[in-house]
Parts: C-alpha cells; sequence; structure tokens
C-alpha cells in the first residue's frame, strides 16, 4: 500500500505499509500571519487518521509549516524529524528547543533510505522567486521533497511552496533519474499565490490582478506537466483563509479551481485530480484507487467556516494597550541602525528604494477592501530608504501596520517575512512590480 492524503495547504501525508511521513501539519490559525487552515472539516478527525506517524518532514520555518500547537499533538514516542541540513541551522535548533525526538539532517540532493518504506531526498531552494527577478540578499529557506515507496518503487514529488520555474523543474527530474533511476509518478504542486498579492494592494485593480494571475499560474502548470509527464497531478499548497477583521479579502485570493487546471491541461495525458481538504489517492496492487474531493466549492460550508473564524482576534493582539509613541519612535531609531548595517555588508544590491510605513492604532477595512478613514486612527508615519541622495529610479513601498504588529516586528518577536505576505497589512506600490531585495530587506529590520 502506498497512499497520499490532503488536508490544506502542504499539510499532506503519505502511508506505506506501516509507515507515515507527515508533511508539514498545520491545522488552525496560524502563529504569525493571517491565515487559518482551510478546508479542513473537522481537526479531532484529522488527529486520529495522522498522529501515531513516524516521520514529519518540516520544509521550512514558516508558520503554516511549522506549526508548533499541531506538532505538539503528535504522540508516537519514536516520532523523527527530517529537515534539510541548512547552513544556518535555525530550524533544528527551534526543534531542539521544543522536542527531544531524533531529527535527521539530509544533505540537498541526497536520496536516503529512511526505513524499510520509504526512501527520500530533500531539495534545497534554488531560486529566490519564481519570476527571475534579482535576488541579492540570498533568503536561503525553502525545501520541497522527494519520496519513493521501497516496496512500489513510485516516486511522489511534493514541491511545497518552493519557488519553481522549468530549469528548476528540470534540474530535480533529472536528479531524480540519475539517483532513483525512474520518472516522477506523482507531482503536486501550488497554484497561484500564497502570499499577499493582489489581496492586500491598494492602489491596483484587484480582481484584475487575480485574473491575471490566475492565468499566469495555469500556463505554468501546463508547461509543467508537458514537460514533466506524471501520471497523476495534483494542486497542494497555498490554500487557506483569511481569519479575523480582513476575512473581507479572501475573495481576491488568487488560486484557480480544480475545473479550470483541468480545462488547461486537457490535452496532457497526466491526471488531474482533486483531493484538497481530505481525499486521498491510493495505490494498490498497481491500482490507483481515487477518492476525490467535490469539485464545486461547498458554499454553505464555506460561508459557515468564515462566519466562525472572522470574529477572531490576529496573533499579534494583545489586549487594549496605551500608545506610547517615545518608545516605538526609539525603537525604530535602533532597528533602521541595524537595518542598514546590515544591508552595507550586500554590496551587491543596486536598486533603491523608498518604504513608509504608516502606524495605527487600529485600522478597519470597508466594503471595498480599501482602509476606512473614519475608523481608522492613524498614529505615526517612519520612513525607511537604503540610499543617501535622491535617485529617479525609486523603488516606493506604503506599509499600513497596527501599532501592536509593528511593535512586535521591530522587536523580533514575530518574524517580518511571514507577517509581510498574511494579510494583516496593507499595501501601496508604485511601480507596481515585486522588488525582492526591497521585501526581504525587511527581515533585518528589528531592535
Amino acid at each position: 500500500m502506498f497512499k497520499i492524503n490532503h488536508f490544506a495547504n502542504s499539510f499532506i501525508t503519505v502511508e506505506a505499509n506501516n509507515s507515515i511521513i507527515t508533511c508539514d501539519p498545520w491545522i488552525g490559525k496560524t502563529s504569525d500571519n493571517g491565515w487559518f487552515s482551510y478546508p479542513i472539516k473537522s481537526s479531532s478527525e484529522v488527529e486520529k487518521k495522522i498522529f501515531d506517524s513516524n516521520f514529519i518532514y518540516i520544509s521550512h520555518l514558516h508558520c503554516d509549516h511549522y506549526d508548533l500547537k499541531t506538532l505538539k499533538k503528535f504522540k508516537n514516542k519514536n516520532l523523527t524529524f527530517l529537515i534539510k541540513r541548512f547552513n544556518n541551522g535555525v530550524l533544528k535548533k527551534r526543534l531542539q528547543k521544543f522536542t527531544d525526538k531524533k531529527i535527521i539532517e539530509i544533505e540537498p540532493f541526497k536520496k536516503t533510505k529512511i526505513n524499510k518504506d520509504f526512501t527520500v531526498a530533500i531539495i534545497p531552494q534554488i531560486i529566490s522567486n519564481s519570476s527571475n527577478l534579482p535576488d541579492n540578499i540570498g533568503y536561503d529557506l525553502d525545501t520541497s521533497i522527494i519520496i519513493q515507496s521501497n516496496q512500489y518503487k513510485t516516486i511522489f514529488y511534493n514541491n511545497v511552496d518552493m519557488p519553481m520555474n522549468l530549469n528548476v523543474l528540470k534540474k530535480i527530474n533529472n536528479f531524480v533519474k540519475k539517483e532513483f533511476k525512474k520518472k516522477i509518478d506523482i507531482f503536486c504542486y501550488g497554484l497561484g499565490t500564497a502570499s499577499e498579492y493582489p489581496q492586500c494592494f491598494l492602489n491596483i485593480n484587484r480582481e484584475k490582478e487575480k485574473k491575471r494571475l490566475i492565468d499566469k499560474s495555469l500556463d505554468e502548470i501546463n508547461k509543467y506537466l508537458k514537460y514533466l509527464k506524471p501520471k497523476i497531478f495534483f494542486p497542494a499548497g497555498g490554500t487557506y483563509a483569511i481569519y479575523g477583521k480582513f476575512y473581507n479579502l479572501n475573495k481576491y485570493i488568487a488560486q484557480p479551481s480544480i475545473s479550470q487546471i483541468k480545462d488547461k491541461t486537457s490535452t496532457l495525458k497526466t491526471k488531474i485530480y482533486n483531493i484538497i481538504g481530505g481525499g486521498s489517492i491510493d495505490l494498490q496492487d498497481s491500482k490507483y484507487i481515487i477518492n476525490q474531493m467535490i469539485d464545486k466549492k461547498n458554499k454553505n460550508f464555506y460561508q459557515n467556516f468564515i462566519n466562525k473564524i472572522k470574529q477572531s482576534n490576529y496573533y499579534y493582539f494583545m489586549g487594549p494597550q496605551k500608545v506610547n509613541v517615545k518608545k516605538l519612535d526609539q525603537m525604530f531609531v535602533g532597528a533602521k541602525k541595524n537595518y542598514l548595517r546590515i544591508l552595507d555588508n550586500k554590496k551587491k544590491i543596486n536598486s533603491k528604494w523608498s518604504i513608509d510605513f504608516k502606524i495605527y492604532k487600529n485600522y478597519e477595512i470597508d466594503k471595498n477592501c480599501l482602509i476606512d478613514k473614519e475608523k481608522s486612527k492613524l498614529i505615526k508615519s517612519y520612513n525607511l530608504k537604503n540610499y543617501p541622495l535622491d535617485s529617479k529610479k525609486i523603488s516606493r513601498l506604503e506599509c499600513h501596520i497596527e501599532y501592536q504588529l509593528f511593535k512586535s516586528l521591530l522587536s523580533g518577536k514575530y518574524p517580518w517575512n511571514t507577517s509581510l505576505s498574511g494579510s494583516t497589512i496593507m499595501y501601496k506600490r508604485n511601480p507596481n512590480k515585486f522588488n525582492v531585495d526591497m521585501v526581504f530587506s525587511l527581515n533585518f529590520l528589528r531592535v
């Protein structure tokens, strides 16, 4: 038996005989962004299925992949964690603080037999973004995993949400053919966007951008499947709901439907299945048994789900707090000094940027998902730029942030990386182009 179950986002289990590998388990609210696992219908039902897992693969440190509250529920005394051997060792150190369970660090691009049922290989992040944009920060974060059944020799490639292009896929495929002596049978990949764009951007046509991004992702998956020719593909990654008062942003999340994927890839031989939220792919006696989920979104379930989570407070909310602008000023000055010191060591950064932070005691969005000026109280603005003199070519970013979140980001309580993409910060961008260095650099803005 070789069985793949999908629950939400990149939360997947792979079973082979008596062994289970669970990938990136996440149930409920995230710890440092505004996401809620969707479409998990029953947390208790999921727990019964997975918490005797033998292995847990953690792809990277983002809170929708490394979720401590979910990890604490795993019961197997012989549980083993599988991670990439990162140069900075941060993921291992955090796991060691949390658990005394065994941790196997796997060298990237190394075929590794982990027990009698499974052989795996962890693929390192090869590019920082899927748009071939320049990156001089060098933010090594993501990984993906190849899992092979030792009995059937079936190969499953779980891309998680590692940045991808055709050259990267070719490199991975060539590695599999050389080391595993076989082609990839089952492939999963996250389509659309799992980020803050376009839903959190105030000065764009979000509906138009949503359509553009969906169309782009459909073109990409058609290209990838045409090249890779796996037997089976299912979308995985980027499935979530935005909880709390900004829940209306959900309508702008750019993710294609299963029917759109099937229509786009209809001329290919690869079978497309929808197992998002509890379905499975089961290989028995050389035959695949598919438990698909309903193709159409269950509107009643979705609406009831949103009604339930829209009342939740965000992760950074600690109850009513008195605003201390003087203290915030001191924190920003210290964080800015640290930020500029680190950037000075990044000699290859050529782009210039200016970032304005608009800080609110609290803010609300109106029915058009714009900031409601009557209900939102602006208390302070800060500017951050990486150049000493004026320049004609400047990337400008405006970030609208609530006081408690900004204070927590400056102090290092929460990482900038997840909050920036977590749909609790609203933006304006000019020009409307993703500047990789500008965004990644904010990870250094802390005291």
